[in-house]
């Protein structure tokens, strides 16, 4: 019996009716006719390029190669379509066999209306003969996993030269989009990370990178049937399908229904190459236990590309080509092997597809349909594919909306806006309301957002907003975390959940998120509550302007409202929508001055600073003694610091840097042992388990760090505070019930009995006058948890100026 017809499960009736859709996408005069070809320019020769050692493709030969192919051939398009962290240019080949512009337009017409309108599209007789089915590779996403790139210009080559029938046919009926190679950073370093120092392969529902930000347009515009992301190296050769845990808001029975038989064709496709290395391939979903290889959170790009109804696989050629004890020959030979297993992968998708069009087709509609109904997640029957049971069962509940307030129901306006860029970015749909409304009891005012989760892509919408699952009792490891996200709850915006109505007020698609801002009229002075990375830009601007910004006790700040400071600051409401609002009488503060930090620690707090818009300095060990110099007004320590093994002339750096009142900010452990080694603060520092990640319940007590803050924070290996010394003060403790969702031992020394309750963010003076804070959440990890970084930048405020 074949995997597709051992259960199916029985479809409820279908709507009657669906929600009128507006456009979603350009106007349809704009759509032109293939090929689109562009000249693409050719970069300089770079002998030190890292895929020259392993025999293949260097990325300098990469354009010339494509040139050549668009001369050579009308059924191949290629563009520039962005360009890398490092400056390199990103390339979208689409392969097909020519159309007109009428025909294109056709084209596009019937994909827009498998998501539009997917009951007609199950029924539609021409879309279902004529439409052409789209298969996206994403090569090269891990820069020294190279030989996916030569796969997929292997697979075009082939495409565009063959003039058999067969690839004529093939061709009128797909279209094939390559995103060639998605990392030349690091193809061209033989690093896995870009540029930038970021691993691409961890940011799809973040987008920090622009090569993320390139692969979701192409998976959201392509709609792709099967997306392959090409990696290497797992021997023998690791595909999808994956293991438990699952993503809770996929329709995973009419993913797996095709995953898992696809994979067991490439598999056979892989024994047919005739090398040992391929007889055999590691699927994980059959072969390894839970939690091995997981398909859980939404960044990778197969988990984004499910959530947009896609059949998604990591391809993980097996053998690794790197490492000096190889000879030249073994190399050449490793990297050959590895292209023609990606080569297989995407030869049997395609084909694939074209066996079973029309059910492929009818159920990425399905997705589609299933959403805009409303309908409940399936049951899945055990045995419903071969070896699918209880342990796969991971589902969620939808709620009918969302509300994303604006006005005074929300606490900060410019992470709604940005929140509501991710949802619309990512291919969810949003709408504001024309006039004020009530809905579960709340009164929200006129342009609030309402998410409808009556929609076609529900389950990335709601992956990205709804609180997450508690997966603790479920599985005992992951392949990587967080074991929950929620930009709902951790980047900073307020967002309610109606579980049973829509709002009875007329709806009008937006498709930008907008923060106006606000400046109180009149000429008092002004008040900025510091809540969104937003608030911390303009304070640095207004500073770097010469403005006297004054910090309150709360940790928000007062600009005296002079005619020329608020033409600034209405300067800063235009820029960054930061919300104004009148000063206390008779406030109080500390003035502050331009604060530059110098860090100890990654990429992460690189950026996180900058985009709190602090100079910022990178230090470590070795060069304090150049780089602590004395301009720099905060240690940040997120990295492990040995103050024994500091040379004379970087402790005695560090040493004067304390001594004129430098202050610290220490990330988890590392911060902590370092301002116990260095005598600021004295704590004890217990950190959970390495695997402990996801949304944290917190209780803020409301000092300059904690001012506002929400009642929910980002862990990844949560850390606490106990033994607290003289003057240290808790600003925020882990709640009684720590974990809200993700992963985190409930019980033993690193478990969640043993944190609740305990300091998560603690500050004080040291005897030396410094001032000291210390977190144990993670305000910088991977640039996701936004709605921490204003208590990160509060932090800085307070320790460079008390």
């Amino acid at each position: 019996m074949s995997v597709l017809s051992t259960v199916a499960l029985t479809a409820p009736a279908v709507a009657s009716a669906l929600p009128a859709v507006p456009p979603t996408a350009p106007d349809l005069s704009e759509i032109r006719g293939y090929p689109q070809q562009h000249v693409l320019p050719v970069w300089p020769d770079n002998p030190a390029d890292a895929s020259i050692s392993i025999g293949v493709i260097p990325y300098d030969d990469i354009a010339p190669k494509l040139n050549a192919l668009q001369t050579a051939s009308d059924r191949v398009s290629a563009r520039v379509a962005g360009k890398s962290a490092g400056g390199y240019d990103l390339y979208a080949v689409t392969v097909t066999a020519p159309e007109s512009r009428a025909e294109a337009r056709q084209q596009e017409i019937w994909k827009r209306s498998i998501e539009d309108e997917p009951v007609r599209a199950q029924q539609d007789a021409a879309l279902l003969a004529g439409y052409k089915t789209p298969l996206f590779v994403n090569a090269n996403i891990h820069g020294n996993e190279w030989e996916g790139t030569d796969a997929a210009l292997r697979v075009i080559e082939q495409l565009a030269t063959d003039t058999s029938p067969e690839t004529a046919r093939l061709l009128k009926r797909n279209r094939l989009v390559f995103n060639i190679t998605s990392n030349p950073d690091g193809r061209v370093a033989g690093t896995r990370a870009n540029a930038a120092g970021y691993d691409l392969n961890r940011d799809l529902t973040i987008v920090s990178q622009p090569e993320t930000n390139l692969i979701r347009e192409l998976v959201v515009d392509t709609k792709p049937i099967i997306t392959l992301d090409l990696h290497g190296y797992v021997s023998p050769t690791l595909l999808h399908p994956s293991t438990p845990p699952h993503n809770v808001n996929n329709e995973y029975d009419l993913y797996i229904k095709h995953g898992l038989p696809n994979a067991l064709a490439i598999e056979q496709g892989l024994r047919d190459l005739g090398y040992a290395e391929t007889q055999r391939a590691r699927i994980p979903f059959r072969d390894d236990e839970p939690g091995v290889w997981d398909d859980f959170p939404p960044i990778y790009v197969p988990s984004f590309a499910m959530l947009q109804s896609s059949i998604p696989y990591t391809i993980e050629a097996p053998l690794n080509p790197r490492g000096g004890t190889l000879t030249p020959e073994e190399r050449v030979r490793r990297s050959g092997i590895n292209t023609d297993v990606h080569e297989v992968a995407i030869r049997t998708s395609l084909r694939y597809i074209q066996d079973h069009r029309a059910e492929v087709l009818h159920d990425q509609a399905e997705v589609y349909r299933r959403g805009w109904a409303g309908e409940p997640l399936r049951d899945i029957p055990d045995g419903y594919v071969p070896g699918w049971g209880p342990e796969d069962d991971y589902r969620t509940t939808f709620p009918r909306a969302y509300v994303i307030p604006s006005g005074t129901g929300q606490r900060s306006e410019p992470a709604a806006a940005r929140l509501v860029d991710l949802l619309i970015g990512s291919g969810g749909r949003v709408w504001r309301a024309t006039k004020a409304f009530t809905a579960d009891g709340r009164r929200y005012e006129a342009g609030s957002y309402v998410v409808d989760l009556h929609q076609p892509k529900r389950g990335l919408v709601n992956s990205l907003l709804e609180p997450g699952a508690d997966i603790t009792d479920r599985v005992d490891d992951l392949y990587a975390g967080p074991a929950a996200w929620s930009q709902g709850l951790t980047w900073g915006a307020t967002v309610d959940t109606l579980w049973d109505e829509l709002p009875g007020v007329r709806l009008e698609r937006t498709y930008d998120g907008v923060a106006e801002g606000h400046l109180p009229p009149g000429n008092g002075d002004l008040r900025l509550d510091l809540r969104d990375a937003a608030d911390l830009l303009a304070v640095n601007s207004l500073l770097g302007k010469g403005v006297a910004v004054h910090r309150l006790a709360d940790g928000s700040v007062v600009v005296p409202g002079t005619a020329a400071n608020r033409r600034l600051a209405r300067a800063e409401v235009r820029a960054h929508g930061v919300t104004f609002e009148r000063a206390p009488k008779h406030w109080q503060g500390t003035r502050l001055d331009e604060v530059v930090v110098g860090y100890l620690g990654t990429v992460e707090e690189r950026d996180t600073l900058a985009d709190l818009g602090f100079e910022a300095r990178a230090l470590t060990a070795a060069t304090l003694a150049t780089t602590l110099t004395a301009d720099v007004d905060v240690l940040l320590v997120a990295g492990n610091v040995t103050l024994g093994n500091l040379s004379p002339e970087n402790r005695a750096a560090l040493d004067a840097f304390l001594a004129r009142g430098g202050g610290v900010v220490g990330l988890g452990t590392p911060g902590a042992g370092f301002s116990n080694a260095a005598g600021l603060l004295s704590v004890t520092a217990t950190a959970g388990p390495s695997l402990a990640s996801g949304v944290a319940n917190v209780v803020n007590s409301g000092g300059p760090v904690s001012a506002s803050a929400a009642d929910h924070s980002f862990i990844s290996q949560p850390v606490w505070f106990t033994d607290l010394g003289s003057g240290v003060t808790v600003e925020q403790s882990y709640a009684a019930d720590p974990l809200l969702s993700g992963w985190w031992a409930t019980d033993g020394a690193g478990g969640q009995s043993a944190a609740a309750n305990r300091a998560s963010v603690v500050r004080g003076v040291s005897g030396g006058g410094n001032g000291v804070v210390l977190f144990g959440t993670d305000p910088t990890f991977r640039l996701h948890p936004k709605g921490l970084q204003p208590q990160l930048g509060r932090a800085l405020l307070w320790t460079a100026q008390r």
